[in-house]
């Protein structure tokens, strides 16, 4: 799946007609408003790859920005995510209580990744040293 369909998707939920006039705007904006998300979601897609035996996939881009020609690096699962994360961005100046809806459903799709990952033991700090 490449950034540019889900691009597509994004500009599909915010019922636009996807006409080259109304999407330009839209089109540059995506490019670094996915490379975001990309680097935001990394963490939690390394530990959803390393918890379902997926392998380590791409590393999200160097830069601020990602052509929407490229591979989407992260697990397909969150696909749906950087939609709606998408979705919400790219309206937010036009139209505040959707982009409110459609961070929501990003914001749920992103919890719901986190909840369905199996426990795992780690090592705490100890942030209270022995008082002796």
């Amino acid at each position: 799946m490449t950034c540019r369909e889900l691009f597509d998707a994004a500009v599909r939920a915010v019922a636009e007609n996807g006409t080259e006039a109304c999407t330009e705007d839209y089109e540059e904006r995506a490019t670094y408003l996915l490379a975001t998300f990309l680097h935001e979601s990394a963490t939690l897609d390394a530990i959803y790859r390393s918890a379902n035996g997926l392998g380590s996939g791409t590393e999200p881009p160097d830069g601020v920005c990602i052509p929407l020609e490229k591979d989407f690096p992260l697990s397909d699962a969150f696909a749906p995510a950087a939609v709606y994360y998408l979705s919400a961005m790219l309206v937010l100046d036009e139209n505040e209580e959707m982009s409110e809806r459609f961070f929501a459903l990003y914001s749920d799709r992103l919890s719901a990744l986190r909840a369905s990952l199996p426990a795992r033991k780690e090592r705490i700090k100890d942030c209270y040293p022995d008082p002796a």
